[in-house]
């Protein structure tokens, strides 16, 4: 048989190789299944991933071998970071206080590290309630000895999976104590001297920012644990509540501010000095997945013409998510990873595609438009799974206030240090105060329309998988002729909302 032109066999694909892209897949698949799978049973399962792999390259399967040997890869990562769980029960902990301990609810949980049951080490972390009137002297550094009752996180129950919910927190164990802890000694490390560094922010920024401080806090390094619950359902209803997580708004903000303030010309020295400032945000605000995610993409965005390369957003993507999961294989099952990395995906996915409908409109609206639009659809499906909130006035109320959080953002940053400097002239605040103000009067206002927010309840995890694989038949990574993927993308929105109504009427074709 004749071969296959070149030119033919390059539109017979589907799809573009991207090694990045065959890789994050893989170990994602593989942590997985390495977490759902039994010990025996999933070993098994890498083995027969690598003979494959092995079979794959004699056959000069180049994708299909990738994909393969990062399943495997992702099977052994996740099995070598699962911890050693500790028996339930009463007994003796003792370890050290990692962060502030938060107080909620008359009850205050503090998070330790280099804990022990007994004297015997536990892998990971412990969360540790105690009545609050109990612990009001605990504070990050101490060492702490307690007598609590010891438990482990219960496995998935509906929706939502407990451990996977720990686990992607670094937490093994939770423990419930009734009496007061006994400090005995405290510790300085580089955890003490970060946490002593956000508390000396948060007085500053409480003093500049009076009322709307929880707000600024919350906005500047992601951290809702000051924030009224009611503030943030405000901002939850009326679909804003992405700008409280550190993502890339916040790095796109930050750096494009950055690149305004640095000569271009000097292009090595500027990616160096942001990368600089962008390790430090991420270290002062504890590595959170969608402020690393955005790093790795801006970076890469800056240093690609520095090299003579193109930025590809989906390689860059692949590529924060594997210095995620590679650090971290248990980060996979974070609510947040997993919305950030939707989000981002969605607009690499269908920004093309909307820039396109909308091509009639000016170009800055059509790209105000399709951004958050895109977006929006992004994190719909999830936002649906988990939550089972549906906010009905997202997009126009992130037309407003995504621009005033660009001016807000950057306000709030730059009034920090002033006032840290200068303490009695909080007045230099008083711009960012007014922008945060409007922020919260905003989300206020959409929040409290008539049904800003609908409750959707029983939306199966088979339905996302549909939808997301309609969104990427559509985006313009899928090579095959416009026909055909809308013909992919109407069987994946049939088959989800096959699996909707097969979950609404309780049908057996759910699992």
């Amino acid at each position: 048989m004749e071969a296959m032109p070149e030119t033919r066999r390059a539109t017979a694909r589907s799809f573009n190789a991207r090694p990045l892209v065959l890789c994050a897949a893989g170990i994602s698949l593989g942590i997985f299944l390495a977490y759902r799978l039994s010990g025996t049973l999933v070993l098994a399962a890498a083995c027969l991933f690598l003979c494959c792999g092995f079979l794959a390259l004699c056959f000069r399967r180049a994708a299909l071998c990738v994909l393969l040997f990062a399943l495997s890869a992702g099977v052994f990562r996740m099995l070598a970071a699962l911890p050693t769980l500790p028996p339930e029960g009463a007994c003796t902990l003792t370890g050290c206080v990692a962060e502030a301990p938060i107080t909620k609810d008359g009850f205050t949980y503090a998070l330790l590290y280099e804990s022990a049951r007994d004297g015997v080490p536990i892998d990971g972390r412990v969360q540790v309630r105690f009545p609050a009137e109990k612990a009001r002297k605990l504070s990050c550094g101490d060492v702490i000895s307690a007598t609590v009752a010891l438990r482990l996180p219960e496995a998935q129950s509906g929706t939502f999976d407990a451990r996977a919910y720990y686990l992607s927190s670094g937490v093994t164990a939770l423990a419930y104590a009734r009496t007061a802890p006994r400090i005995t000694a405290h510790r300085i490390d580089m955890r003490y001297r970060l946490s002593a560094l956000r508390t000396r922010l948060a007085s500053a920024l409480e003093e500049a920012f009076g009322a709307e401080a929880p707000l600024a806090w919350a906005l500047l390094l992601g951290d809702k644990a000051f924030l009224p619950e009611e503030t943030y359902a405000l901002f939850r209803d009326a679909g804003t509540a992405h700008i409280l997580a550190l993502s890339g708004l916040h790095v796109s903000i930050l750096t494009g501010f950055l690149a305004w303030l640095l000569p271009k010309r000097h292009g090595v020295l500027r990616l160096l000095l942001i990368g600089l400032f962008l390790l430090g945000y991420c270290v002062l605000t504890g590595f959170p997945p969608s402020l690393v995610r955005a790093a790795v993409m801006s970076l890469a965005a800056l240093g690609a013409p520095l090299l003579r390369r193109r930025y590809d957003a989906p390689s860059a993507l692949a590529l924060a998510l594997l210095l995620l999961l590679l650090a971290s294989p248990a980060q996979l099952f974070s609510v947040g990873l997993q919305l950030s990395f939707s989000a981002a995906a969605a607009i690499a996915m269908l920004l093309r595609p909307l820039l396109r409908l909308f091509h009639r409109l000016p170009r800055m609206l059509a790209a105000s438009l399709s951004v958050p639009l895109a977006g929006t659809f992004g994190t719909l499906p999830l936002t649906l799974c988990y939550f089972g909130r549906l906010p009905l006035y997202s997009l126009p109320a992130n037309l407003l206030i995504v621009p005033l959080v660009s001016l807000a953002l950057p306000l709030a940053l730059l009034s920090l240090p002033l006032i840290l400097l200068f303490p009695d002239a909080l007045f230099l605040a008083a711009p960012a105060r007014c922008m945060l103000a409007i922020l919260s009067r905003l989300s206020g206002v959409f929040a409290g329309l008539p049904f800003a927010a609908l409750t959707v309840t029983a939306f199966p995890p088979a339905a996302c998988l549909l939808l997301y694989g309609a969104m990427l038949s559509i985006s313009q990574y899928h090579l095959r002729p416009l026909r055909e993927k809308l013909i992919i993308a109407s069987g994946c929105l049939a088959g989800a909302c096959v699996f909707l109504a097969a979950s609404a009427f309780s049908f057996p074709i759910l699992p």
